[in-house]
């Protein structure tokens, strides 16, 4: 069920983002936010989530209205989101 929800929350973000053209720094902080409540989340139970997790980070990222304080979030999240994806590459056995 939290699966079902984490994915449909990811796509929405996803398909979103283009429409906002540059968000607006409070959308930015939102998403943000939801980011780094969900992402220990993924990281433990759904790595195959942690993709849509970068893709959103990078084009946040590149949006040309992130503060500097979303910034610093956002490159923090991008390396917990690589640390996931290292460890469940190693449990994988990759």
């Amino acid at each position: 069920m939290i699966s079902t929800a984490i994915e449909t929350l990811l796509a929405l973000i996803e398909a979103l983002l283009p429409e906002f053209g540059v968000a607006s720094s409070s959308v930015i902080d939102k998403i943000v936010s939801a980011l780094v409540t969900i992402v220990p989340i993924i990281a433990s139970n759904a790595a195959n989530f942690l993709q849509p997790v970068k893709n959103i980070i990078a084009a946040l990222q590149a949006s040309g209205n992130v503060t500097p304080d979303q910034m610093t979030a956002l490159t923090t999240l991008d390396t917990q989101v690589d640390a996931a994806f290292e460890a469940a590459a190693g449990n994988a056995g990759y």
